[in-house]
């Protein structure tokens, strides 16, 4: 399956490069949700068909036309995101033929996990700031107030993958364990 998604993304980029309208876009206008923001209240009854009693929570999106400069802070910043979905993607892919050729209690199994782990977790927080700071700089553009309420959210935060790249990092240690003792066999054998 991995395998699969590998070929299927590697097409998508080598079409992106010699296809127009396959890829990569800078879009007209720049759309940014600030989900710090909300609005609503008892002159919102009956707004988008609510019924009575209902209360409608409204959170801005600021679409503006954007600078070139602004538009490819956007596209950076979305692509960023599917870029590190593919590198973990490609992390597994790599893992999986390397403990299948090896085994899994090899040290160079070990390396990987503790990598795979790392760059989950780690990059979880990275893609964090980056998408916050950029979604700051633009809603800062678009409104008077400080944009960098993002940061400070902790929903929007992706939470899975700090946790699983935490796990994959308790399973490596644990792998490093067997793989000491197996060592250790083998050797009084």
């Amino acid at each position: 399956m991995c395998t699969l998604g590998v070929l299927a993304l590697t097409l998508w980029a080598v079409l992106a490069v010699f296809v127009d309208g396959v890829g990569f876009y800078l879009p007209d206008r720049v759309c940014v949700a600030d989900p710090s923001t909300s609005g609503g209240g008892t002159s919102t009854e009956g707004m988008f068909g609510a019924g009575p009693g209902v209360e409608v929570v409204a959170r801005p999106t600021f679409c503006f036309d954007g600078s070139t400069g602004q538009r490819a802070l956007f596209i950076a910043v979305t692509q960023l995101v599917l870029l590190w979905h593919v590198g973990a993607l490609v992390m597994a892919w790599l893992l999986i033929r390397r403990a299948r050729k090896h085994g899994p209690f090899t040290r160079r199994t070990v390396r990987g996990l503790t990598l795979m782990g790392r760059y989950l977790a780690g990059g979880a927080v990275v893609l964090h700031l980056a998408e916050g700071l950029a979604h700051g700089v633009l809603i800062s553009h678009a409104t008077d107030y400080w944009g960098y309420a993002r940061l400070l959210d902790a929903t929007q935060v992706r939470w899975w993958p700090i946790f699983i790249g935490l796990g994959l990092l308790t399973f490596a240690r644990l792998i490093q364990l067997a793989t000491d003792m197996r060592e250790d066999l083998e050797g009084v054998v």
